[in-house]
């Protein structure tokens, strides 16, 4: 059955050398049959699986405290399948009860990211400008009610979204972690005028100085990164095909919202033992685009500074050795989540690059700044998926438009903590719940690449998480353990969706086909 295959690809269970026959080179990874729509779906009368458990918060709470569910969740979303369709009921969503959803919240953000935010750009904003970001944090720390957005891109979309909270006077702490995160970000940069032109603040990326400073402290890193491209350039081979995503995987360690610039300079030196990688699905990712002769790959990018050098590295990698392939990294639209990368900080992270008096460095450049030229790389961060990317809302409520865009592409590889949280509805999901189950919405094939750094993660067995509470009580939280997932969709008819219930209508006939056509 191919459930049952899929449930074992999902668990990584595949090496390469064993599972190369199953994937012949016309196999198809259009995703998406010609009547494909997305519905609405009216809730269940239980409209959850089960309920939060009551669980004595642990005391301490901080970045080395866990969630209050040792295994990652309190409740399990339960899969039930039936013929031709999968039905997902969503457990529920991360929120201040968690010891480190609480802790970023109402002390990470407020104090120590718009309080160094402030500090970094005393003399770049006007003086109302600095105030009204130390006026958000005030608003954080004093749980105060939320307020609509006013003039940033797609704000109706925003207000609309934020209803349902906005219309009962919720408070931040009222939020989900996710709807909180994201808007805080929004409301920074209208407070800066980001958006508003003729203002000092228009277009000014007020963690510009803290992403140049991280990516100054990461040059031995970058050293590493541009040797192991150089070597690798122009051979396709599995071990240099993984050894490029391994790097990609720890360079998601450079994270400005979750550490400081100092700490960064010691992270995303890669796991050569790999002790530290929970979950490694490198060799399906291979073999996806190995048997095809014109891939396309789509990164959706995490953070800049080490983490988008090494980001580079793949996608130089991805074209110098599959010289027919073209790779679109997907940035967002705006700064956003401190060190988020945008279109400015690939080109600023090239332009250090090519002035760099490594050789490895300036012919990585060159060839970076050539694949650009020819459209081989495309640098995409104001399309519909961009501002989608940014946006509060779930990777399966992915507007149709956006859904289309990615039907034909070969893989998307999706990058960062921040994603990875995007693409789980950021719910408090059981670390046994399958990836290839929970993921099975999404429009293409897709690779997730996230370091460890939010009480959630799936596709990780019951002993493997007991073992890793055990060596590390800290390990969804400390960023130092990282997971690569692949997730191949089933091909779906159609998708409904409602708070509680992901619908999964599939051909299920087709999907069995493809799947025989594979183990062949």
């Amino acid at each position: 059955h191919m459930w049952k295959w899929l449930a074992m690809v999902g668990m990584g269970a595949m090496m390469a050398d064993e599972a190369m026959a199953f994937l012949p080179a016309s196999s198809s990874h259009v995703l998406r049959p010609s009547s494909f729509h997305i519905s609405s779906l009216r809730p269940r009368s239980s409209s959850l699986p089960c309920r939060k458990r009551q669980v004595k918060e642990r005391a301490g709470a901080g970045q080395g405290s866990m969630s209050i569910f040792p295994t990652g969740s309190g409740c399990a979303g339960s899969v039930e399948r039936s013929e031709g369709s999968l039905d997902i009921s969503l457990p529920y969503p991360l929120d201040i009860s968690d010891p480190f959803v609480r802790d970023t919240m109402t002390d990470r953000v407020p104090t120590k990211i718009l309080g160094r935010t402030v500090k970094y750009n005393e003399n770049s904003l006007p003086k109302e400008c600095l105030e009204a970001i130390s006026a958000i944090a005030d608003e954080m720390r004093s749980n105060k009610q939320i307020s609509p957005l006013t003039h940033c891109p797609r704000f109706e979309e925003w207000n609309e979204y934020l209803s349902k909270y906005l219309s009962r006077g919720a408070t931040w702490n009222e939020l989900p972690w996710y709807v909180s995160e994201t808007y805080v970000y929004h409301r920074l940069l209208e407070a800066t005028g980001y958006f508003k032109p003729g203002t000092k603040g228009y277009g000014f990326d007020v963690f510009a100085a803290e992403k140049k400073e991280a990516l100054e402290q990461a040059l031995p890193q970058v050293d590493v990164r541009m040797q192991t491209c150089m070597q690798a350039k122009g051979k396709w081979s599995f071990q240099d095909f993984k050894s490029l995503l391994h790097m990609s995987l720890w360079g998601n360690q450079g994270d400005s919202s979750l550490f400081t610039v100092q700490d960064m300079s010691s992270k995303g030196i890669s796991d050569v033992e790999q002790s530290r990688l929970i979950v490694d699905d490198s060799s399906l990712s291979f073999l996806i685009l190995d048997r095809k002769q014109v891939p396309v790959i789509h990164i959706f990018n995490d953070n800049s500074g080490m983490e988008l050098v090494s980001d580079l590295a793949l996608a130089h990698y991805l074209v110098s050795s599959k010289p027919s392939s073209t790779v679109v990294l997907q940035l967002k639209p705006y700064p956003f989540f401190v060190s988020d990368a945008t279109v400015a900080d690939v080109h600023a992270t090239i332009e250090t690059l090519r002035l760099s008096s490594n050789a490895n460095q300036q012919q990585v450049a060159a060839d970076l700044l050539q694949y650009i030229q020819d459209g081989r790389i495309r640098l995409q961060g104001d399309g519909d998926l961009n501002f989608f990317l940014a946006s509060p809302k779930p990777m399966w409520e992915m507007p149709l438009n956006v859904r289309d865009s990615l039907a034909d592409v070969d893989l998307v590889i999706c990058k960062g903590d921040l994603m990875y949280r995007k693409l789980l509805g950021d719910r408090t999901w059981n670390t046994n719940e399958l990836f290839q189950d929970i993921i099975s919405y999404f429009p293409c094939s897709v690779t997730a690449l996230r370091t460890c750094k939010a009480p959630l993660a799936i596709g990780v067995d019951d002993e493997a998480s007991e073992r890793l509470s055990k060596a590390s009580p800290s390990w969804m939280v400390n960023g130092e353990y990282g997971m690569i997932q692949f997730c191949l969709p089933p091909i779906l008819y159609d998708l409904q969706v409602s708070d509680s219930l992901i619908r999964i209508n599939m051909d299920e006939e087709a999907s069995i086909q493809r799947m025989q056509g594979m183990m062949r």
